[in-house]
């Protein structure tokens, strides 16, 4: 266990789960303490959150903090857009965070379509009866470890073989950086598919088309670029130019869409340590 703050702790994940599983992750807020307000940009995975406090209001993209409240249980993904929660005196959540096409593997529930429409910002579930089983028996357990643990065996018991086209997709993902491949291409002639099933298997299992991981993998490098540099003035330009936006425009829409923010706006908000960045599957360009 890794404690990252008086009120978080991660817990690491072994193998064979960690090829469907990032993370768990546990916060909480005293009863007499203050609240506590987080922005997680968007890493197009999936989460399921266990929530064993008082209801915890959350949002997407730029909305305000006052539509959606997790009581016990939600499922959130793929996330696209920046989600925005507040933790007041008395939360306590235990979250989980998913790989690639892991949530699919062990629950096997459709990832496409999961709210039907419902949600434009992100996929979400809330207090689904299919894991109200497995947060009353995570209740009952007084310790966080105990919780992590049971839930542990629990995956491992829930494990599947993974998809064999979706394999080979994860073992070629430098493919998706290389601007002379088609990526699409390159895996259907690998696994002796078309392009159109590779595009629908792929949207089946991660909840997202190939497309939206392109533009996801260079909005996640930019990210990266700003947030190691946050003591440096950053030129807008220079990005522009290293990460191949067509111009300024280009970049801010980009921007709009993830966090629903203009880039000076962005690095403006770093300066509170409200943002959040979770791990996702995708390795960094090389």
């Amino acid at each position: 266990m890794n404690q990252t703050d008086i009120n978080e702790a991660l817990f690491s994940v072994e193998a064979p789960l960690d090829e469907v599983i990032n993370s768990f992750y546990h916060t909480s807020v005293a009863k007499d303490g203050q609240p506590i307000t987080r922005h997680v940009c968007p890493n197009l995975e999936m989460m399921l959150i266990f929530n064993f406090g008082v209801p915890v209001r959350i949002s997407f993209h730029n909305s305000a903090l006052d539509t959606q409240v997790i009581s016990r249980t939600a499922v959130i993904g793929p996330l696209r857009q920046m989600l925005n929660y507040e933790l007041p005196p008395g939360a306590d959540a235990l979250i989980v965070n998913f790989k690639f096409n892991g949530f699919q593997r062990l629950f096997d529930m459709p990832l496409t379509g999961l709210t039907e429409g419902n949600q434009k910002d992100a996929e979400l579930v809330t207090d689904d009866i299919r894991f109200y089983g497995l947060w009353t028996a995570l209740a009952a357990l007084p310790a966080t470890a105990q919780k992590v643990s049971f839930l542990k065996e629990s995956a491992t018991d829930l494990l599947r073989e993974n998809d064999r086209v979706l394999q080979t997709v994860i073992g070629d993902l430098a493919k998706f950086f290389n601007p002379l491949v088609d990526p699409v291409k390159a895996i259907a002639a690998d696994t002796h598919l078309s392009e159109r099933s590779i595009q629908l298997k792929f949207q089946k299992h991660t909840g997202y088309s190939v497309k939206e991981l392109l533009r996801f993998l260079r909005f996640k490098e930019v990210i990266a670029y700003i947030l190691s540099r946050s003591n440096q003035k950053i030129d807008m330009f220079e990005l522009i130019a290293r990460y191949d936006y067509h111009d300024q425009s280009h970049l801010i829409k980009d921007f709009q869409y993830f966090l629903g923010l203009a880039p000076q706006q962005f690095i403006k908000n770093l300066n509170n340590g409200s943002f959040c960045v979770v791990n996702d599957s995708y390795p960094s360009q090389p």
